[in-house]
């Protein structure tokens, strides 16, 4: 469903406030309390339900060992996240935020503080590979962001249903259309889909388009450079089609979530994979589902469909920003220190299901799947932040809406995908900065 934009200003406000509400809440508490020998470094962030894993542990972790400060976590879910941050940046922002490294960073730069002091007191180039640090940390020659965490988006699935079919993981797009027909023949779902969030959507766009065309274009695309009605956007659309009209996917998945919808179909049995994030590692493993990496369910990388094109890896990178006007700017950036070290990453990589950014974590702290999940992005020649992280927000925005109503309506594809390249045109025409970003 599409949210007008009144009612999504209205939401988004009212989020605000309670935001700030809550802000100045936990500040008057500690002032209140004489006691206290601790100061709060309020962190809002957006891990939250299935994406919660490993938040509250890494805190955990920071507050065990610091005798000044107390990290406090808030939590508000990803949706609302994305808009009321806007919002607070410029009121009574937190101490710290947690953002999405890439183009979300770079569109809020203005209102962010520069942590260029003490990443070199701390030697913080020493924490990081150099490829993480260029694509998430540096921005207009500045360090802004520490990484938290490193996903992976590939296509995740049951091991029982591969194996009770022998069924080996497809490399090859020829091949993963035989197992799809493989599995539709006994009545599996081959791939489960939830839009209801619609960014799940961008996920089957974004590979599609990067097995089929160089990384350069796909940079072009989005920068503005390359429009969307070129061919190349439209064989994207087309062989998308394909597995629409093949039955491939599961019925409505406009009106499924992702993670207890899409998800549950593969836990279930009823669904054999999912294209998603690592994330889902979190899910899979916690509590209620108990399943374990490598033996009830595994993953593989999205196959290859153009064998000249160079293997490309995508996900996002998850960390920490300090908003301009953050009250205690000193404890933020205590806290970020300290969070570059193994033990709060690994905290935070087991309950997340992601990597830890952080080369004071080894390898062999890692399940079998999530270290093949790294081997996979070393032996690739590029990493890519998704598609809404690559592209302006509003970019991202015009372009995941045109997914999910592709995804509704395959028919009218040639309508959708012109619409979308004469609305992005209109944009980057009335914002000629960003095609040169």
């Amino acid at each position: 469903m599409i949210i007008s934009t009144d009612r999504l200003l209205a939401r988004t406000v009212i989020v605000a406030i309670l935001i700030i509400s809550v802000i100045g809440c936990d500040r008057t508490d500690d002032s209140k309390d004489k006691l206290s020998v601790k100061t709060s470094i309020i962190f809002l962030h957006y891990f939250t339900d299935s994406l919660s894993g490993g938040i509250n542990d890494m805190a955990a972790v920071f507050n065990s060992r610091n005798q000044q400060y107390d990290l406090k976590p808030t939590a508000i879910n990803h949706e609302s996240f994305e808009t009321s941050i806007r919002y607070t940046l410029k009121s009574s922002p937190p101490d710290l935020y947690s953002y999405w490294a890439g183009a979300r960073t770079q569109s809020i730069l203005e209102d962010l503080t520069p942590i260029d002091r003490v990443w070199q007191q701390y030697q913080l180039d020493q924490c990081f590979s150099p490829v993480i640090i260029k694509a998430a940390c540096e921005y207009d020659g500045h360090k802004y962001f520490v990484p938290l965490t490193q996903h992976y988006i590939g296509f995740f699935y049951n091991k029982k249903i591969f194996d009770t079919h022998n069924i080996t993981p497809p490399t090859t797009w020829d091949e993963f259309l035989v197992v799809c027909e493989q599995l539709k023949n006994q009545q599996i779902i081959p791939i489960a889909l939830g839009i209801r969030e619609k960014w799940p959507a961008q996920f089957w766009f974004d590979l599609l388009l990067m097995r089929t065309a160089p990384y350069s274009f796909r940079s072009q695309l989005m920068q503005g450079q390359v429009g969307y009605d070129n061919p190349v956007v439209t064989a994207v659309f087309e062989t998308w089609a394909q597995l629409i009209e093949r039955g491939y996917f599961n019925a409505e998945p406009n009106d499924l979530s992702w993670d207890t919808g899409a998800n549950e179909l593969v836990y279930t049995g009823k669904a054999a994979m999912t294209l998603v994030g690592s994330w889902v590692i979190g899910q899979w493993t916690d509590a209620q589902h108990q399943w374990v990496a490598g033996r009830d369910f595994d993953f593989f990388s999205f196959p290859i469909i153009d064998p000249i094109i160079p293997l490309v890896s995508t996900g996002p990178i998850d960390g920490l920003v300090v908003p301009g006007r953050a009250v205690n700017k000193n404890g933020a950036e205590e806290v970020m220190v300290f969070l570059t070290e193994a033990a709060p990453q690994l905290a935070m990589s087991r309950g997340a299901g992601a990597l830890a950014p952080s080369l004071k974590v080894s390898a062999q702290e890692y399940d079998t799947v999530r270290q093949r999940m790294m081997q996979e992005i070393m032996h690739s020649a590029h990493f890519a932040f998704p598609y809404d992280l690559s592209t302006p927000p509003p970019i991202a925005d015009l372009g995941i809406n045109a997914m999910t109503e592709f995804l509704e309506f395959p028919a009218e594809r040639q309508q959708i995908q012109q619409r979308l390249a004469d609305d992005v045109a209109h944009w980057f025409t009335i914002n000629p900065l960003h095609q040169s970003q």
